[in-house]
């Protein structure tokens, strides 16, 4: 199994510029919460979220006179 050496090496240089903004970002977001696992923690609390807010529209929706669901 081969693996990328500069994979967790955030000076190093990359020719794509889009490959290089999207390593800064993941760096960023993995500083930001705390490293994998908070980030990881983040995403299932943010589709939490996600889930509560679809599930109280579908019941409005389904409370309004004249709806069904």
């Amino acid at each position: 199994m081969t693996s990328d050496p500069n994979a967790n090496d955030p000076a190093a240089e990359c020719d794509d510029p889009i490959v290089a903004e999207v390593r800064e970002i993941r760096r960023q977001l993995l500083e930001k919460h705390g490293g994998f696992e908070g980030f990881m923690q983040y995403i299932r609390e943010r589709d939490a979220q996600r889930l509560q807010r679809e599930q109280a529209e579908a019941d409005r929706r389904a409370a309004e006179p004249g709806k069904s669901a």
